[in-house]
């Protein structure tokens, strides 16, 4: 009688749910479908930064980690303005562009872990690995491509930004996988600038260009050079080999435009859909590295897509280019090997 006593008069720890906090009050469908991450990854993601997200403060109550990263991923989730944003999560829009803001730094100063070109041979191998046993096209390490993401007219050289469709855009150039991860992602140029400057002046052209990656080949369309490490389609073909290489080829490289068209719906602050990023052109390249992040750690924890995005869809932000027409076209030696040897039979 005595121990029933004792046991009853425990005292219980009482838990205390924030009603502003999604993460106390949302199921795991929920959040997925408001917040584009599963609830373990927001919770990884509070505690890798964890230190710098917390602040001093005078106040009675600290926005938790948690809720800050909570109002970035709405934001990245949807674009919605920084109003609804506030209204959503009962904080004040100075907040929430404070927010937003270190929440964006934050995965961009990791982007170099998530975001990754190999070099090594064996992982290369794994990348062409994956393209082959998908299309059935040989020795592809990435398929790259353009996108352009709509921002507000830029104080400061504005016609830079006006690109071929005549509206202002920043020109992201990003590589991809055979599952649609993204290995490199260049986002700084002006909606202007054209895609094979962008790749003449990019790191990865380095990269292949000294041997630092010395094995296959990147796929991407007749905007870019062709080079010994870079293979477009031929224009105008008029043998079987051309058009069975052509066809190959488009069907390989269609996964990087469908990584654009997951990854704008998935984060909806980059795509048109929204409407147009109401930022200065730096910090709208900052966002798009910060998505790039997100949608890299949904593809490793195979997240589902939100059913109202078709995995298929196609990029919207894509610009149709003039042919690239330039001198050193030494990759036709590459190219005419492959049409005679993988595409002859």
């Amino acid at each position: 009688m005595h121990l029933r006593r004792q046991h009853q008069n425990i005292r219980r720890n009482r838990i205390f749910r924030d009603p502003d906090n999604p993460l106390d009050y949302l199921d795991d469908t929920e959040i997925v479908r408001k917040y584009r991450l599963s609830r373990p990854m927001i919770i990884d993601i509070c505690r890798m930064f964890e230190f710098d997200l917390q602040r001093p403060t005078r106040r009675s109550r600290a926005f938790p980690v948690s809720l800050q990263v909570m109002v970035a991923l709405r934001f990245f989730a949807t674009g919605s303005f920084q109003l609804v944003n506030a209204d959503v999560h009962n904080i004040s829009i100075s907040s929430v562009s404070r927010i937003t803001r270190d929440v964006t730094m934050c995965l961009k100063r990791v982007c170099n872990q998530y975001i990754k070109m190999p070099t090594d041979r064996a992982q290369l191998h794994n990348m062409m690995e994956g393209f082959y046993s998908n299309d059935d096209f040989p020795n592809i390490v990435g398929a790259i491509d353009g996108t352009h993401i709509r921002i507000k007219s830029p104080l400061e050289d504005e016609h830079l930004y006006v690109n071929r469709k005549n509206y202002h855009s920043i020109n992201v150039q990003g590589v991809c996988d055979s599952n649609m991860k993204f290995l490199n992602i260049v986002a700084k140029w002006p909606g202007a600038t054209h895609d094979a400057f962008i790749w003449a002046n990019s790191s990865l052209s380095e990269m292949f260009k000294d041997g630092t990656i010395d094995h296959g080949w990147l796929i991407e369309d007749s905007g870019y050079p062709l080079r010994p490490w870079l293979l477009t389609t031929v224009l105008n073909p008029t043998t079987r080999n051309q058009q069975r290489y052509n066809a190959s080829h488009m069907k390989t490289r269609s996964v990087v435009e469908r990584s654009f068209g997951v990854l704008k719906p998935r984060f909806r602050c980059i795509d048109a859909s929204a409407g147009t990023l109401l930022y200065r052109p730096l910090k709208c390249c900052d966002i798009f590295i910060a998505v790039a992040v997100l949608h890299n750690m949904c593809i490793a924890n195979r997240i589902p897509l939100p059913a109202d995005i078709d995995r298929n869809r196609p990029d919207q932000g894509h610009i149709d280019r003039q042919q690239y027409v330039g001198h050193l076209n030494a990759g036709a030696i590459v190219r005419n090997r492959l049409l005679n040897g993988r595409f002859g039979h």
